[in-house]
């Protein structure tokens, strides 16, 4: 894949993500699991939503480095222009009411996060908190689904006995969107597990 066509790719996840996770904040259904624990950080200790967000990205790509995964210049880059971006497209979404239109945002929203979370990987150029630790248990031998169920679990768990927000929609976010990202993965003909040991100097796909 040349540099180009990743580097359009990244572009378009960040795009993507500014997309879906404002339609997940307007559905009022559950946040995405990260944002549970970003939530009870702000609600235990006082920081600020966006300082909360800082700190976690940090330790989770910390987690994965040492897992042998490896955070690029994409991960720093997106973690600072994503948000931004969803506060833009937030002013443009209007609240909804009516259960039927919070469900249709919410499953687009989660469709629209899966498609980025696939885009990112595949660049290579650095994915985001959660995405790092997925790829980090995938190179220690796990298979893409549970690694994306620890990746989402993990924050879900600590974030909601922090007290952070979540809801119905979380807990189904977070058991959704392991097996979508293995089939976006398939789609895109990625390749989602090579055999090279942790430490070594090979390319690592995931």
């Amino acid at each position: 894949m040349s540099m180009r066509t990743r580097a359009l790719r990244l572009f378009a996840s960040w795009v993507l993500v500014a997309i879906g996770v404002p339609m997940l904040i307007r559905a009022e259904l559950g946040v995405a699991p990260f944002d549970v624990l970003n939530t009870g950080v702000t609600e235990a200790i006082g920081w600020s939503l966006g300082v909360a967000f800082i700190v976690n990205a940090m330790i989770f790509f910390t987690i994965g480095t040492l897992l042998g995964a490896r955070p690029g210049w994409g991960s720093i880059v997106g973690t600072a222009v994503i948000g931004p971006l969803v506060n833009m497209v937030l002013r443009i979404i209007p609240e909804q009411r009516l259960l039927l239109p919070r469900m249709g945002l919410f499953g687009a929203g989660t469709l629209i996060i899966a498609v980025a979370i696939c885009l990112v990987i595949t660049t290579e150029l650095g994915a985001g908190p959660t995405e790092v630790v997925m790829l980090g248990l995938i190179r220690r031998g796990m298979d893409i689904v549970p690694a994306r169920w620890i990746a989402d679990g993990t924050p879900l768990v600590i974030g909601t006995v922090l007290g952070g927000a979540i809801g119905a929609g979380t807990v189904l976010f977070a058991l959704l969107l392991g097996p979508m990202v293995k089939f976006g993965l398939r789609r895109l003909k990625y390749e989602t597990r090579r055999h090279v040991p942790v430490g070594t100097d090979a390319a690592f796909g995931v």
